[in-house]
């Protein structure tokens, strides 16, 4: 593992590659970590995740002068749809329980055309016609999510 004042990292290969579709109905986030349960990715990241939802729920940081990097995530933002979901990106880790945790953020659009990002959790994001998604698996490393006491928060943690 490579450690300085400025970042932490280590080198792991890219694993098998895992080609899905959520069907109609099925929640972004929830359906991602039943394609990844169902062929054992534990760590990965997104190739590609794309398609539309019937409403779009995420979280984006607002400034919190109280917590320790001065900002928090807000209440949950509904967006009513058919959403154009654009384009996802993020991780695939584990929790220091060993719990899959997926760590998603995406860009989408509403009917009249307000563009919107932000952190995507489960819960919220039914999909409306597909989503096309390509998970792309990590070896050799552990994509970790683990709470970081300077950030006040749970954060992404590379470890061999």
């Amino acid at each position: 593992m490579e450690k300085n004042k400025g970042f932490v990292s280590v080198e792991a290969h890219k694993g098998r590659t895992i080609a899905a579709r959520l069907l109609p109905g099925t929640d972004l986030v929830t359906g991602i970590e039943e394609v990844c349960r169902a062929h054992h990715v534990q760590y990965g990241y997104f190739g590609s995740v794309m398609g539309s939802l019937r409403q779009a729920t995420y979280v984006i940081a607002v400034p919190e002068p109280a917590a320790p990097m001065g900002f928090k995530y807000c209440e949950p933002i509904v967006e009513q749809g058919p959403i154009e979901f654009i384009c996802g990106q993020g991780v695939i880790c584990q929790s220091e329980k060993g719990e899959l945790l997926t760590h998603l953020h995406a860009h989408g659009v509403t009917p009249d055309g307000k563009n919107f990002a932000g952190h995507f959790s489960p819960g919220g994001n039914p999909v409306l016609a597909t989503i096309d998604l390509v998970i792309v698996e990590v070896d050799g490393a552990k994509l970790m999510r683990r709470h970081d006491p300077a950030v006040g928060l749970v954060m992404f943690s590379p470890e061999l």
